[in-house]
Order: structure tokens, then C-alpha cells, then sequence
């Protein structure tokens, strides 16, 4: 084993009589470039301005003492090989300098140069080697900062003891840890005491992490959700760890943490939207379902809480500078007497007057600092600092009223919030227009009707009437003269008084449709049909079992169709007979209109269509069933079934 005679060595030595000894066996194994100091001080400043290959260096300087002297030169001089000199009874001090980063210890006295040259070679091999190790971990380590520290992954890396060994930055900001309070923690421990916390199903997560810890095997992917807490943000976290295998951690574990936040957003908006769709869906159905103004009023307050959730709303209109309450729902309900009392305490100003100008919502987040919105608070039992929402009601490009939710303080409306109360306000607006136009339509329908009603008077009634005086007139000139001609002519007279006063009953009753649920069909049809038979001599028979008053919508659709039957056979069948019978079966009213006419074929179905489609409305509208049975010069025969339960 040979040295090469280049080797620079600094021998650092206060002892005259030690330092000579060792520099002797340094020529002797041939090494002359030895440079001897007494104090680490001046080693420390040789050391700046010189390179040494190795140090030979004595535990007992006048400036240093025991194991500072390895700790110092180790801390300023790195890369210089170090091996300690020491005497015979500071042997355990060596060792322990060997410990703290010395390559190697010789014992004063006990030193020949064999074991110099020996201790300085391995001492420079295991040096290097120490060199490179570290320089091979820093470079490890340099290169797990750079991949994982640097990711968006969130890693942990778990010892055989379950123990943490390392972490990434994105730990750290996704679990609102420090690495200080988890590195040599057991993370079973962690996980049961601190770090289950932050999630908002803390048992499912510690349930999931520690099965896997015992059984040693991969886990399933699972998603978890972190509450926000102080400055730790909400996010959703997909979970995924794996045992490690081979390696340095062989039989620990390491866990990854994917940030998956943006992915649940979209979900959750793309649900969210779903819903809000379906909400609208099921919106403009209720909308729509009926055409009575006031029941599409309550519709929109009993559906707009699922669109927007609210603690209360109201409906009101504009008439002329007042505002009239409509409707109200959530904490107090007005009834209609109260509302329409209430209609000269609003008026329509402030905010209501910017919302109607501007034609634009408005959000308030305490409504008692609006006047009007107070006042609003006030009548309709409203909690007075509650958030405000107001959206114009626009009918015909004219705002007609406001659509206004409340919601406690602490709940403030979104501007997503007011962007769904806009889509309900326009459907809310297309109910109220067709509400309109079913009111003026059924409002024109009963002018029409009483006009009918007027022509039948004056084409009917009137002459029938007329002809009564007429002949009247005539039997009273005959009564002297002729008084058995007169007595005929009298009872003719009696009988179109009768007909006339029939037909005026059955006007009437048109006149009253009321008075049509208050008589069993029976009643109705021997009134109506005999009368109207009768005047165009048409034979009635009436086969009537004992059924019900119903209900007014069912009693007045039954007697329609009817009427709309014998109208049909009185314009297009030339019948002789008509046959009207009920009966019920098997739950079911069973209706029949027979007639012995002639009838008609598809092709001539045309003729009776319009009444035809009156009586299948009238039949749809309560759930009952129309069937027409009719072949040419065989009658025809109107049937309709309704469940009677």
C-alpha cells in the first residue's frame, strides 16, 4: 500500500515533541509536504489561502478542546478529510470524534507508520465515499424537490414504522399542516387525531386509511372533501396509496393526493344546472297547468323556492303610482280580504321604481335601510333585515309588478341567484299573459253566450209570444161569435205558453249555469230534452237510473255533452226518436245518446265535427271517455264513460 508523495497533509499540533514524532513517520512513508499549525485558529486561516488532502488533528489545541475542534473544522472546512490524534486515556474521545464526522483516530504513542500510512488512506477512501453519498443524496433529494415538491400531487412517504419520512409542499397547503408537526410522526396517529379533521367525513377517511394500513395493500381510489378552515382552502382531493416494495422504505407506504376541485365544480355545475333545468321544467308546468289568474299567482310562489330557496315572497302589481300586494308566502300568509285592503299602503317608488325604470333586478342585503322594502316587511310579516331580491314582472314590454324573496341575513343572493329568478320571471310573465287572454277569451265567450241567449229570445220565445197574442186577440173577437172555435184557439194558446214558458227556463238555466249542479242529470235532461224534443217533434225517451248530483265541473261537462248530442241530431240527423240513458257499472257512469237518423259515414263526418270536437274537450276536461258509434240510415250512438271514484 503505497501513498503518493504529492499528498499535502496539515498537521495540527501544539506538542513539539508529538508533532516531530508524526512528521517523521510522514517522510518515512514518504509524504514531505507536511505543514504544521498549533491552533485550530490558525488551521482554519492556513486552510483559506492553501488546499490540504487530509488533517492530521489533536483533540487538545490551546484554542480548542475535545470534540468542538471536529465539530468546527467539519462546519468551515467540509472537504477535508480529517483524522484525530489523541492520547492514551482520551481513546473514548476519539471514537466519539469518529462519531461526529472524523474519517479515523490514532492513539499517541501507539502509532507506527504502518498504521499512519494505513489510517491516512482509508481515511481519504472513506472520505471520498462519504463524498459521494452525500453528493448521491443530494442530488436524490434534489430531484424529489424538483418532481414532487414542485407538484400539484400532494406525497407522502410512510417508513416500515408508518412513520412520516417525507412530504411535499402540496401537503402542506392542501392539509394546512407544517412539515415540523408531521415528519416522525406515526400517521396512524395523526390520522385519528388531527388529520381527519379537516375532512367533512372524518370517520369514512380514517376508516378507508387505516384498513389499508393494516391489510398492507393498495386502496381503492376515493374521493374526499376538505373543509376550509382559517386559511386552509375547500378543495376535493382524490386518494390513492400504494406499500412500498423495495428500497431504503421498503414495507412503508406512500400516499398520493391528486387536487381534483376544479373536476367536482364542474360536476357540481353541471347538476346544479341539471336541477335548475328540471326546476324550470317543473316550473313552467304548474305555470301552465291552469289558466285562473289567482291559482298561476299561488303556482309562483309555491315554485319559485325551488328555483331560488327562499324564507318568504311576494307578488305585486302596479296600479297606476300604487302597489297592490298580490300574494304572499312564507312567514306570514294574507288572505285575499287583507290584500286588497292593503292596496293603498305601498307606493310605487325607490327601489321599486328603479327596478320598474330600469327594467333591471335589484339586490339588497338589509332591506330595513329602504323605506319602501320596510314598509313592505311591515304589512307582510316579513323579518325586517332580511337580503332582498326584486325582478320586474314585463308583460306586452310593460312592467306590470315585481316578483320579490327574502332571505335572512346571514343567506346574501348571488348574481347566479338573480339570473334564475330572471328566467322565472319570464315564464312567471308568459303564465300571467295567457292567464290574461284566458280571462278576456272566457269573458268573451259569456258576451257571446248571453247574445245567443238574446237571438233565441227574440227568434224563439218572441215569436212564440207574438203568435200567443195573435191568437188570443182572435178568440177573444170570436168568443161571442164562434165560442167553440175560440175555445180551440184558446188551448192552442195554453200550449205555446207552456212552450214558451219551457224554452224561457232552459234560457234561464243558461243564464245560471250554477242552477245546473243543483238538480240530479235527470232532472236536467226531463227539463231540457222533453221541451226541446218536443217543439221539433222528435219522440224522447228518457231510461235514467238513480245516479248522483256531481260535482259541478263533472255535472255541467255531462249536461253539455248532451245538449251538444240532441243539437246534432236536431241539425243533421232527422231523427224521430232519441233514446238518453245512464247507468252506472263497474264504477263507471256509463252516458248513452241514441238516435234512429241517418247517420253518417267517415266521409260525411265533417258535417258534425265542430260539435263532435265540443263534446271530446268536454270529455277530456274530466277524464272521461267519448265514443261515436254511427253508420248511414242506422242512427247514430254517442257514448261516454267516467270514472265515477
Amino acid at each position: 500500500m503505497t501513498l503518493s508523495s504529492r499528498l499535502r497533509i496539515l498537521l495540527v499540533e501544539d506538542n513539539p515533541d508529538d508533532a516531530l514524532l508524526i512528521q517523521i513517520m510522514l517522510r518515512g512513508i514518504h509524504l514531505p509536504e507536511t505543514t504544521r499549525v498549533e491552533t485550530i485558529a490558525e488551521a482554519l486561516d492556513l486552510t483559506k489561502k492553501q488546499t490540504f488532502d487530509l488533517a492530521l488533528v489533536d483533540l487538545s489545541l490551546p484554542d480548542s478542546l475535545g470534540l468542538s475542534t471536529i465539530t468546527r473544522l467539519r462546519e468551515e472546512r467540509p472537504t477535508i478529510p480529517l483524522v484525530v490524534l489523541t492520547g492514551l486515556d482520551d481513546e473514548g474521545q476519539g471514537i466519539e470524534a469518529v462519531q461526529s464526522g472524523a474519517q479515523d483516530y490514532l492513539v499517541k504513542g501507539h502509532v507506527d507508520p504502518h498504521m499512519l500510512q494505513r489510517s491516512i488512506t482509508y481515511a481519504r477512501e472513506r472520505h471520498l465515499a462519504e463524498q459521494l453519498l452525500r453528493h448521491s443524496e443530494q442530488a436524490y433529494r434534489s430531484l424529489i424537490d424538483d418532481v414532487f415538491n414542485t407538484s400539484t400531487v400532494g406525497v407522502l412517504i410512510l417508513d416500515p414504522q408508518l412513520r412520516v419520512v417525507w412530504m411535499n409542499e402540496a401537503i402542506e397547503i392542501y392539509f394546512g399542516v407544517t412539515r415540523e408537526e408531521m415528519l416522525g410522526q406515526d400517521n396512524r396517529e395523526l390520522v385519528t387525531s388531527t388529520i381527519k379533521c379537516i375532512f367533512a367525513d372524518p370517520e369514512d377517511y380514517a376508516t378507508r386509511l387505516l384498513h389499508a394500513y393494516s391489510a398492507g395493500d393498495f386502496t381503492d381510489r376515493f374521493e374526499c372533501h376538505i373543509r376550509q378552515e382559517g386559511k386552509r382552502r375547500e378543495r376535493w382531493l382524490e386518494h390513492w396509496s400504494q406499500p412500498i416494495r423495495q428500497g431504503l422504505y421498503a414495507g412503508g407506504r406512500i400516499e398520493q393526493y391528486t387536487d381534483i376541485t376544479d373536476r367536482k365544480k364542474a360536476e357540481f355545475a353541471e347538476i346544479e344546472q341539471r336541477g335548475f333545468a328540471e326546476a324550470l321544467r317543473s316550473t313552467a308546468e304548474a305555470l301552465t297547468s291552469t289558466l285562473d289568474l289567482d291559482d298561476v299567482l299561488d303556482r309562483m310562489l309555491e315554485t319559485i323556492d325551488t328555483v331560488v330557496p327562499n324564507d318568504a315572497a311576494n307578488i305585486l302589481f302596479i296600479e297606476e303610482d300604487d302597489l297592490r300586494i298580490a300574494r304572499t308566502h312564507g312567514e306570514k300568509r294574507l288572505g285575499t280580504r287583507e290584500l286588497v285592503d292593503l292596496k293603498s299602503n305601498l307606493r310605487c317608488e325607490g327601489v321599486f321604481e328603479t327596478i320598474r325604470l330600469n327594467r333591471q333586478p335589484i339586490v339588497v342585503k338589509n332591506s330595513s335601510n329602504y323605506a319602501e322594502i320596510a314598509r313592505l316587511n311591515t304589512l307582510t310579516g316579513t323579518q325586517p333585515k332580511s337580503n332582498f331580491a326584486g325582478i320586474p314582472i314585463i308583460l306586452q314590454d310593460e312592467v306590470i309588478g315585481f316578483i320579490n324573496v327574502f332571505r335572512n341575513k346571514s343567506k346574501a343572493f348571488t348574481l347566479q341567484d338573480v339570473d334564475r329568478m330572471l328566467a322565472f320571471g319570464d315564464q312567471a310573465a308568459i303564465a300571467i299573459r295567457n292567464a290574461h287572454l284566458y280571462r278576456r277569451s272566457r269573458e268573451l265567450a259569456t258576451i257571446q253566450e248571453r247574445q245567443r241567449i238574446a237571438r233565441e229570445l227574440h227568434d224563439s220565445v218572441s215569436q212564440t209570444l207574438f203568435s200567443a197574442q195573435s191568437m188570443c186577440e182572435a178568440g177573444v173577437r170570436q168568443l161571442d161569435v164562434r165560442p167553440q172555435q175560440a175555445r180551440v184557439l184558446f188551448n192552442e194558446v195554453h200550449e205555446l205558453l207552456t212552450s214558451a214558458l219551457a224554452e224561457m227556463r232552459i234560457l234561464l238555466l243558461e243564464l245560471r249555469p250554477a242552477a245546473l249542479t243543483q238538480v240530479s242529470l235527470k232532472q236536467l235532461f226531463e227539463q231540457y230534452l222533453r221541451v226541446t224534443l218536443a217543439y221539433q217533434n222528435i219522440e224522447m225517451q228518457l231510461k235514467m237510473a238513480e245516479v248522483p248530483i256531481f260535482s259541478a265541473e263533472v255535472q255541467v261537462a255531462l249536461y253539455r255533452i248532451v245538449q251538444e248530442a240532441v243539437n246534432n241530431v236536431i241539425k243533421h240527423a232527422g231523427a224521430t226518436q232519441v233514446i238518453v240513458s245512464a247507468r252506472e257499472e263497474s264504477g263507471e257512469l256509463i252516458l248513452m245518446v241514441k238516435d234512429n237518423g241517418r247517420g253518417f259515414s267517415g266521409k260525411a263526418r265533417s258535417f258534425v265535427s265542430l260539435g263532435l270536437g265540443i263534446m271530446q274537450e268536454r270529455a277530456e276536461s274530466i277524464g272521461a271517455k267519448l265514443k261515436i258509434e254511427s253508420e248511414a240510415g242506422k242512427g247514430t250512438l254517442v257514448i261516454v264513460t267516467w270514472p265515477m271514484k
